[in-house]
């Protein structure tokens, strides 16, 4: 009899194995499947329902998700990894308020518990729900001390912690190793004068706001030095944005329904020279493909404002302003500095052609428009606090602050309450087509920033409308951007080091019309005097990059910071 129990421990661990196996390999039917032999095979044993219920979340399927993740829970009424989940299937399923009841409660049972804390953040912020900030010193040493920031994006506006996010990100790295295959040997054959294999991954090549801000960049390299590859992360997504990136490729991939292993296999099979990840640590992102090497060069470029941590990721595209030489030590990769701003930017979207007026945006007509159009998950307290004493000190003025939500607004009405401020002065903005977002623009008088993630695209959009901005950057990259972006366009004068100097420079410029008006008119000025909108030598300075990566590589050298001409001792400020 007791061999029998132990013979059966065994089968039920051996078929665990498997399952955490097969879901690292991204491999959602064999989960499925495996699972649903193990709640018949060891009814009692909740975390069988466990990844059963995981697997029908993969594809969608919440409901069924919901159904057997309950009857986990009513096996482990304390199991805080079943809180968690359910958490996360409610929120796939487009009730986020709702997931956040089962986060708190994973941390009321497990204080420690990772992934509950990285996505309660994630919730609460992106609700303007600050309840948490008390205790967001205890939270952010759990992680630490976890080795794990859950999703290291959802820490990003929290905390200023390049260091923090490295070694986190490092380690997980380590253990990704474990289950990969090794492919860092590459013999490329080349030939004289052969092109360049560049290979673009991404989930977004549809009507999303990086493309907006590459616009014609994959169309316009120069294919006398280019193959332009695409492998696409996600489902198709038909756009018109999307069919013209498609149609200038030399090659489009799905990499949909494959294994990490398979995708990784089925772009090496393209003989890539280089690979660019332009997902990092965002939504649909597939970090491990990297991690098995799919090219004897890669890249980490745009989309996570930080290091990949992945030991595998060669460079990361970066600025003089994003990454002063002191930073790069926050980094995995070496760092490809691009002369003027990493940021590309498209020189061709259109100015509005009609500008809504005030009153059809909800504005008053007579006031001072401070304006925040982050997205709301970027703004703490420690913003808030700054803007309401601004409201206060600015009695003719109004917040104009993006809060698509009803949890939002009620949230951001009862903080600046708190604060002393009546309702009157806060205008909320919804969300609206990346068009009508530009028309709106130019009604702001004043864009303030948030600290730890700043504006990126938000950023480069509110420059574009002629809208002055002012931004305090920190240590880590994704407080940075906004900072290398007003280097670019000449207005580094809108760049504070603090929080106070970042308060006295906006009430100086809400009080004193002619210097704001001075700022108004150099950023019209310089719009196309100065680097950050020249499309073209922008696409021209990052071939030459890749170009030098490449050549370095097929010469049998290791990565290196890579310059165009020698290493800048500051940010380049030349006009073009």
């Amino acid at each position: 009899m007791v061999d029998q129990k132990a013979a059966g421990q065994l089968e039920s661990h051996l078929l665990y194995k498997d399952i955490l196996l097969a879901r690292v390999n991204n491999e959602y039917t064999k989960v499925g499947q495996l699972s649903q032999q193990g709640v018949e095979q060891f009814p009692t044993e909740a975390r069988f329902y466990l990844y059963l219920a995981k697997s029908f979340s993969q594809s969608g399927n919440y409901l069924e998700a919901l159904k057997h993740l309950t009857q986990g829970l009513a096996l482990e009424p304390q199991n805080s990894e079943i809180l968690v989940a359910i958490g996360g299937t409610l929120d796939g399923w487009g009730k986020p308020h709702d997931a956040k009841g089962f986060y708190q409660a994973a941390l009321a049972v497990d204080p420690a518990n990772a992934q509950a804390i990285s996505h309660l953040f994630n919730l609460s912020l992106a609700e303007c729900d600050w309840s948490f900030f008390p205790k967001l010193p205890d939270m952010l040493k759990a992680l630490e001390q976890a080795n794990t920031l859950g999703n290291p994006f959802n820490i990003l506006p929290l905390t200023d912690a390049p260091g923090l996010h490295k070694s986190h990100l490092m380690h997980r790295d380590r253990s990704m190793q474990k289950n990969v295959v090794k492919n860092d040997k590459f013999k490329p054959q080349v030939s004289p004068g052969e092109k360049i294999r560049i290979g673009y991954f991404s989930s977004d090549f549809h009507n999303h706001a990086t493309m907006f801000l590459l616009g014609k960049f994959f169309e316009n390299h120069d294919r006398d030095r280019f193959e332009v590859f695409l492998y696409d992360l996600q489902e198709l997504v038909d756009t018109d944005v999307g069919r013209q990136i498609r149609s200038n490729a030399q090659s489009y991939v799905s990499l949909v329904g494959m294994t990490d292993m398979q995708a990784a296999e089925r772009a090496r099979a393209d003989g890539l020279d280089i690979a660019v990840d332009m997902k990092g640590y965002t939504k649909g992102c597939r970090p491990l493909i990297f991690s098995q090497r799919v090219a004897p060069t890669q890249v980490s470029y745009l989309g996570y404002p930080g290091t990949s941590g992945i030991s595998n990721m060669d460079y990361f595209v970066g600025d003089p302003v994003t990454v002063p030489a002191k930073n790069r030590r926050f980094f995995n990769e070496k760092i490809i500095y691009m002369p003027n701003c990493y940021q590309a930017n498209d020189n061709l979207r259109p100015h509005p052609d009609v500008i809504p007026s005030k009153a059809e945006l909800g504005l008053p007509e007579d006031k001072f428009i401070f304006c925040s159009l982050n997205n709301p998950n970027k703004v703490t307290p420690v913003e808030y606090d700054i803007w309401m004493r601004l409201l206060h000190a600015v009695p003719d003025s109004v917040l104009w602050i993006l809060a698509p939500s009803e949890h939002q607004k009620k949230n951001l009405t009862d903080e600046a309450a708190a604060r002393g401020i009546g309702p009157e002065r806060l205008v909320f903005a919804g969300r609206v087509s990346t068009k009508a977002h530009l028309a709106r623009l130019p009604q702001a008088d004043l864009f303030l920033d948030t600290f730890n993630c700043c504006a990126h695209t938000t950023a480069s959009e509110t420059l574009w409308s002629g809208v002055p901005l002012i931004t305090k950057p920190g240590e880590q990259f994704a407080s940075r951007v906004a900072a290398s972006l007003l280097t670019a366009i000449g207005c580094e004068d809108l760049i504070t080091q603090s929080a106070e100097d970042y308060f006295d420079l906006a009430l100086k410029l809400a009080q004193d019309p002619e210097a704001l008006g001075q700022i108004k008119q150099r950023l019209k000025d310089n719009l196309w005097t100065t680097p950050l909108y020249d499309s073209e030598s922008y696409l021209r300075d990052f071939q030459d990059l890749m170009e030098k990566a490449v050549t370095r590589q097929r010469s049998g050298q290791a990565p290196k910071h890579l310059f165009l001409g020698e290493e800048p001792t500051s940010p380049k400020k030349n006009a073009r």
